[in-house]
């Protein structure tokens, strides 16, 4: 009788990932339902800032659980980089609530939203370097991780993943937060904001 195959258990890296990004998205559901907005204006504002924060969270973690199939974890560097992308991810919410209650009775001080907006570009910068770096990984015809066939998507798809951390971290620079350089252009969004909406465009484009 033939012995049943055995099942690879999950490195518990990859479970404390799926728990810290569901919170995180929780978090920021959460957030609106505990401090809701009274006005129409803000409503609408509680949405689109929702709905993009759901984007990057969900366009990271979709890439992240099938990298983290093929990519093994148990190498030092791949494992410091593992951390820090869950840092990144755990501190996303709380720089997310900031930018949200900017909507709120309770609105922070200009200083305090320009610091936290710039964070939130280094922050999500960060998150894209890191991808880009585990999307190359797999993309090394030496360790054989992918079929040769996949290698060149790999590539170009890493490039997506720096040129975002790249529009990400400009967007942080103190020029794209002042006020009369950030003022609302387009329906509402400041020049800030249209780079982090272009950064996150950037990461679909190979799909």
């Amino acid at each position: 009788m033939e012995e049943p195959p055995k099942v690879q258990p999950r490195p518990r890296i990859e479970s404390l990932s799926d728990l810290i990004f569901g919170l995180a998205l929780s978090i920021g559901a959460f957030a609106l339902v505990s401090n809701p907005t009274t006005t129409d204006q803000g409503y609408y504002k509680d949405v689109v800032t929702f709905g993009f924060n759901f984007l990057v969270l969900i366009t990271v973690w979709i890439r992240y659980t099938r990298i983290m199939s093929t990519l093994p974890v148990e190498t030092a560097t791949t494992m410091l980089l593992n951390v820090v992308l869950l840092f990144t991810v755990s501190l996303e919410p709380y720089i997310f609530n900031i930018l949200r209650s900017a909507n709120a009775l309770s609105a922070p001080t200009i200083s305090l939203f320009e610091t936290a907006s710039s964070s939130y570009g280094v922050d999500l910068g960060a998150m894209m370097f890191i991808m880009g770096v585990f999307t190359l990984a797999l993309a090394d015809e030496e360790k054989r991780l992918v079929p040769e066939s996949m290698l060149a998507r790999l590539r170009s798809e890493s490039t997506l993943w720096f040129v975002s951390c790249g529009i990400f971290l400009a967007s942080a620079l103190p020029f794209f937060g002042r006020v009369e350089v950030g003022t609302v252009l387009l329906s509402g969004l400041s020049l800030r904001m249209i780079m982090w909406l272009a950064a996150i465009l950037v990461t679909w484009a190979r799909r």
